[in-house]
């Protein structure tokens, strides 16, 4: 389950960075937004600590997505390899 999680903590930190240049948002918008610290989204983007739901739910919005599209985004990030699903 390890490669899985870490599979999804890459591809989820991957995204984020996409959609913050796509809105050219710096991490510290994006934290403001979530009611969080730049320094904790960083650990979340790079895998250093798991995301909390509420977080991921609050970024998804942040991005105008539906969490369900949101993880969809995330998951086509992650190669056929690496798939658990």
């Amino acid at each position: 389950m390890e490669k899985e999680s870490k599979a999804l903590e890459t591809a989820l930190g991957t995204q984020i960075r996409v959609e913050l240049a796509t809105k050219e948002w710096t991490q510290q918008n994006l934290a403001d937004k979530v009611g969080i610290t730049r320094e904790t989204l960083s650990k979340y983007m790079k895998g250093h600590r798991q995301m909390p739901m509420p977080v991921f739910l609050a970024i998804a919005e942040a991005f105008d997505y539906s969490p369900k599209k949101f993880m969809e985004l995330v998951e086509d990030r992650i190669s056929p390899e690496d798939r658990w699903f």
